[in-house]
């Protein structure tokens, strides 16, 4: 008995030391193995910690080059819209203005006020005083060929006193473009200035001959000027027309010359427009030479008595014209 406990405890003690023996013969391969796995398990956590932020890096750069690329297209795109309309993102505002300016531009093409009207239709109306005089027949058949209604006359409260004053204003400032564009020319070294009298001459003249179109109608347009309700048009556009002879003539006077010149002119030019209705002469000649005549009283005023004088001769011919006109108004002094 005593032989079997003292073989179980060498049993025991060997074991004991096979097991040792094992687990030294083995503790290299398992550091070996445990070491490896801790690397692996190391590499593999730094390569995840590496690798979320890479990949985060790459596609930060990723969008910042498709965010660059899309500006890049935008600002493309932004140029290409200036040029060609826009996208349908970006042209919405465009269009809005667009759009605006082009009404605000038909407006000022096709839109027109009233006077604006007014005045194409008394321009048209010229065109048929021969045919139908100082009327508003005229009126009505300009405003036809524009496309209107002969209705649309309604909107002249002065009837033929509008269509006569349209034309005396419209030949007021063709005559002032004239001399404007002599004085330009004449400032530019390009023509000679005219003595005073020369140049009124030819300024009066060449306002005259605008009425030669109207020449045998002419009395009923006077007829309507002289009217109560048209004296101060009228005596505002002749005393613009005077204002305007004597200033490109040169005259800067301030003094009562002022009113005395512009006085015997309008006596003048009133008197040879009276002489024309009558004359029958080729080219009007008899008209330019009694204008030839008349035009030396105004520039060769040298006393205040002789202006004075000529002054009162101007407007006493200017009442033996008015008789003239009343004549003319019947019919008896007609040019024929």
């Amino acid at each position: 008995m005593a032989a079997l406990l003292r073989g179980l405890q060498v049993g025991r003690v060997l074991r004991s030391l096979g097991s040792v023996a094992v687990q030294r013969a083995a503790s290299p391969q398992c550091s070996s193995v445990r070491r490896g796995f801790h690397r692996a398990a190391l590499l593999r956590v730094h390569d995840d910690s590496k690798n979320p932020s890479s990949t985060h890096h790459e596609h930060y750069q990723a969008h910042s080059s498709a965010q660059d690329t899309s500006a890049d297209e935008g600002t493309s795109t932004s140029t290409h819209e200036a040029s060609a309309g826009g996208t349908a993102t970006g042209q919405e505002d465009p269009q809005v203005n667009t759009s605006y300016q082009d009404q605000s531009g038909e407006q000022n093409e096709d839109y027109e006020t009233e006077e604006q009207l007014a005045e194409r239709i008394l321009t048209a109306a010229l065109d048929f005083v021969p045919q139908y005089g100082w009327t508003v027949e005229s009126l009505a058949a300009g405003a036809e060929t524009l496309g209107l209604s002969s209705a649309s006359t309604g909107m002249f409260n002065n009837g033929a006193g509008d269509l006569v004053l349209h034309f005396v204003g419209h030949c007021n400032a063709q005559l002032t473009e004239i001399l404007a564009e002599q004085h330009k020319q004449i400032q530019l070294g390009q023509a000679e200035p005219k003595k005073t009298a020369e140049f009124l001459r030819d300024a009066v003249e060449t306002r005259l001959r605008m009425l030669i179109p109207y020449i045998d109608i002419w009395p009923q347009a006077m007829s309507i000027l002289i009217l109560p309700h048209n004296i101060p048009h009228s005596l505002k556009h002749l005393s613009t027309l005077m204002d305007d002879m004597w200033y490109y003539a040169g005259d800067r006077s301030t003094d009562m010359n002022w009113y005395t010149k512009r006085a015997a002119l309008t006596g003048i030019y009133n008197t040879t427009e009276l002489v024309m209705l009558q004359d029958t002469s080729p080219d009007w000649q008899d008209s330019w030479t009694f204008l030839d005549n008349r035009i030396q009283d105004v520039v060769n005023m040298a006393g205040t008595a002789k202006q004075v004088q000529s002054t009162g001769e101007a407007l006493a011919q200017g009442l033996m014209g008015a008789a003239v006109t009343l004549k003319n108004m019947t019919g008896l002094n007609q040019r024929r």
